[in-house]
């Protein structure tokens, strides 16, 4: 209806709501006939089809409906992916090798009492809801059109890098011929081959993904083996899926390893700790290219995961995220169980600085601390990713951080090859900066004592910066540590687990670290250091006793004759045995002795001549010549 007033189109029947016109009744009976008039709708008359062309276009749009759909979304993620690789070549992606996925953290969202949520809010929910299910379908359809287009073996290695600039530490850089869009950390089994022996890698490696390169970075599990040569190594690429099969040989530079030394490492964590339980050890000396490795192999970190929740925590201080003095909230989220620390038994809510929490984890390894610390620098997956990118392909937290009973440490793995990487940066100020790293040493001179290591049974000790198990560990038994000598250090890393007696398995560690130690040092065993200190000794103890009879015997010869301290001899007298006495000049004494008066015969002049005295200090006894 039209107002007769302005002419705009209005809907109440008594007053324009634009121009405040009040319609009066001759106008309002001429607005209710034009309504009707445009109510009224011209019926046509329809034409008549036939049926059966109705039914059979209708199958027809059908079809093709469905064929429109099903190509979309069999060819339309592909054509995305070429057009995203092709204006985005340079992203990297780096695929984490985690067996069990760790604990993230879920968003805080603040609501109020009373609140509706609002209407962004329900659509941004279900847009969440429509990405994640057209992301299952993509993945889905992506997975199924991997599987064709690689059923031909399309997907293959066309170029290879091998990069061992930081030998143990191996760089692979695969380039493939087609785009790597679906690969995960699932996709690839990685074996090498040296010393006629196969290791598979599992997951003690890290893949970063850059366009259709592929690059495999991992320590060489056979650094442990000398050779006085180059030794070649192959590194074998399996991937059923995409049909893949591929070798890549390189030569790894020899070791500069002592022969006798790697034997007597071996030998002697076999004799002291193999038999005992599991064990996993090495040995870094400062002057090494690479360290003495025994048995190397993830296994649960126990406490010592807090040398890596330090240098995580300092390398967040150094990037400026956060401060030493900041505070950190207890949240009883993050309290292990059975943690009796000062922060598991804090209230909720309590506060404590960056730096109170380091000093529990080092001073009392402190599992609730570590928790705290690891949340309060971006979380787990950040950690995980930290460490990945670190090199230290066989650390990660899979859980949160728990106490068991026994006094074990759960929720994390880590490798002695992977702690003592992380020693020798720290012992060489290279872990995080000269600055960061010194505070890192000044904590850890009030580690806790334990009884692993050989208290005063190294020579030359100067100083040790360690972490280990409690000694009542039940569990594991480990030690961590730099032990630094005068003149050089030694990063000791000893774990070891499913032993039948903690109390045996202790002095075992601390022997083992002594014994190694010294040899490294001294070049002898155990066994040649007793011999020479028990010789040394019985010579100490022969010649004390020597000493003693000597002093006696002049005690005794001084109490038997009279010595005369005047410069010319007095007249002789007859003894007891009828041989006449004078005081006779004694040369190696300087005096003048009451001696008999003997004469003997000089061949030189043929004439005889007064004897010449002399103290034999051996015997305690005077003699003549």
């Amino acid at each position: 209806m039209q107002c007769p007033n302005c002419g705009r189109n209005v809907r109440s029947k008594n007053q324009c709501a634009y121009c405040g016109h009040v319609f009066n009744k001759q106008e309002v009976a001429e607005l209710k006939e034009e309504s009707r008039n445009e109510d009224v709708v011209q019926e046509t008359p329809r034409r008549s089809s036939g049926g059966f062309s109705r039914v059979l276009w209708g199958i027809i749009k059908l079809v093709l409906a469905v064929a429109i759909v099903f190509l979309a979304f069999l060819y339309g993620p592909r054509i995305i992916n070429q057009v995203v690789d092709y204006f985005q070549t340079s992203d990297t992606e780096v695929v984490q090798n985690t067996p069990e996925e760790p604990v993230t953290e879920a968003p805080v969202t603040e609501e109020f009492e009373g609140e509706e949520p609002s209407e962004d809010t329900q659509d941004s929910e279900s847009e969440t809801e429509d990405s994640a299910s057209t992301s299952e379908t993509e993945e889905s359809t992506e997975s199924s059109e991997s599987e064709e287009s690689n059923a031909d073996g399309q997907l293959s290695i066309v170029n290879q890098e091998v990069n061992l600039d930081e030998y143990p530490l191996t760089n692979v850089a695969l380039e493939f011929n087609e785009s790597l869009d679906n690969v995960d950390s699932t996709t690839f089994n990685f074996t090498i081959d040296a010393n006629g022996e196969t290791v598979e890698l599992e997951d003690d490696y890290s893949l970063v993904k850059d366009g259709q390169t592929l690059t495999i970075s991992f320590n060489d599990p056979s650094v442990a083996v000398l050779s006085t040569e180059a030794q070649e190594q192959v590194l074998n690429v399996e991937s059923e899926s995409l049909g893949v099969s591929e070798s890549i040989s390189y030569e790894v530079p020899t070791t500069s390893l002592d022969t006798e030394q790697a034997e007597f490492f071996n030998s002697t964590i076999t004799d002291n700790l193999s038999s005992i339980g599991d064990v996993s050890a090495v040995v870094y000396p400062q002057d090494a290219e690479v360290p003495y490795v025994y048995d190397n192999h993830s296994v649960e970190a126990d406490a010592l995961i807090s040398w890596f929740v330090l240098g995580f925590t300092f390398s967040a201080i150094e990037d400026g995220e956060l401060t030493l003095e900041d505070p950190v909230v207890v949240s009883s989220d993050l309290v292990a169980e059975n943690d009796e620390g000062i922060v598991a038994t804090a209230e909720e809510g309590t506060e404590f600085t960056i730096q109170e929490l380091l000093s529990a984890v080092v001073e009392a390894n402190d599992v609730s601390a570590m928790n705290h610390l690891i949340q309060e620098t971006g979380g787990p997956n950040a950690f995980n990713l930290w460490l990945n990118e670190s090199n230290y392909f066989s650390t990660r937290v899979t859980q949160m951080l728990t106490m068991q009973e026994s006094g074990q440490v759960t929720g994390a793995v880590t490798s002695a090859q992977d702690i003592a990487q992380l020693l020798n940066k720290l012992a060489n100020n290279e872990l995080v900066s000269e600055e960061a790293d010194a505070t890192i040493k000044e904590l850890l001179l009030n580690t806790p004592v334990t009884a692993k290591y050989p208290e005063g049974q190294i020579a030359g000790y100067q100083t040790r910066y360690e972490i280990a198990s409690a000694d009542t560990n039940t569990a594991q038994q480990n030690y961590a540590g730099i032990v630094e000598l005068e003149d050089t250090y030694y990063i000791a890393v000893i774990l070891t687990s499913n032993f039948t007696s903690a109390e045996e398995v202790v002095p075992a560690i601390s022997t083992s670290i002594s014994d190694i130690v010294t040899y490294f040092e001294t070049g002898q065993t155990p066994e040649e250091v007793a011999e020479e200190e028990a010789a040394t000794q019985a010579e100490a103890e022969a010649q004390a006793q020597a000493e003693a009879e000597s002093l006696a015997a002049e005690e005794a010869a001084q109490s038997q004759v009279n010595v005369v301290e005047e410069s010319t001899p007095e007249t002789g007298t007859v003894g007891e045995d009828g041989r006449t006495y004078s005081n006779q000049y004694v040369d190696n004494i300087g005096s003048y002795v009451n001696l008999p008066e003997e004469t003997v015969y000089d061949e030189t002049t043929g004439e005889t001549r007064p004897a010449e005295w002399f103290f034999d200090e051996s015997e305690g006894r005077y003699y003549y010549r």
